[in-house]
């Protein structure tokens, strides 16, 4: 017996400024009961008189209706700026924060996370689990398919159209990001 496979892939433009910067590969592959969600970003920009180059890889692995496990890693002018990993063991996560944090997340309920955003209306979800900031986040229903994600530090706006992402708008204290579906 064959397993069915399907995949999806959305690529996004990031604009600071109403300049572009950079590109957001979201992909998406499912099997029989397993989804695999890779998001990528890659960024370069100035402040002042300093150049930064900045990279994200986020992998997110659900089987069945739960998140089984996920990595998220930040990367600045190549260097490891901040990492997180999450590996389901039962009920609870086994949980790991650059550099040496380690804990054990008891009994968490990971149905909707960051990554799921990138392929699903978040439609009657209150709170998104963030992979990268390992904590809930509340989620507020703006109408018309808009919405707001309230990250440690920052408001990120998400807009919908036919179901399908087409912009996000990221609030940030220096500067404010927006990713527009190519």
């Amino acid at each position: 017996m064959g397993s069915e496979l399907y995949g999806q892939k959305h690529l996004y433009s990031v604009h600071r400024g109403g300049k572009e910067i950079g590109e957001i590969t979201a992909s998406l592959t499912e099997s029989l009961h397993t989804q695999t969600y890779k998001i990528q970003s890659e960024v370069s920009f100035r402040i002042l008189w300093k150049h930064y180059h900045r990279r994200t890889n986020n992998l997110v692995i659900y089987q069945g209706e739960s998140m089984k496990t996920s990595y998220s890693g930040v990367y600045m002018n190549d260097n490891l700026e901040d990492s997180t990993s999450l590996n389901q063991e039962l009920t609870n996560y086994r949980v790991f924060k650059y550099p040496e944090d380690r804990f054990i997340l008891y009994g968490a309920d990971l149905r909707f996370t960051t990554a799921k955003l990138y392929f699903q209306e978040p439609v009657g979800i209150q709170k998104v689990y963030s992979e990268r900031f390992l904590q809930y986040c509340p989620l507020e229903v703006q109408g018309d398919h808009k919405y707001k994600l309230y990250l440690p530090g920052n408001k990120v706006n998400y807009s919908y159209k036919d179901k399908e992402l087409v912009e996000v708008s990221i609030d940030r204290t220096w500067f404010n990001l927006e990713f527009r579906r190519k």
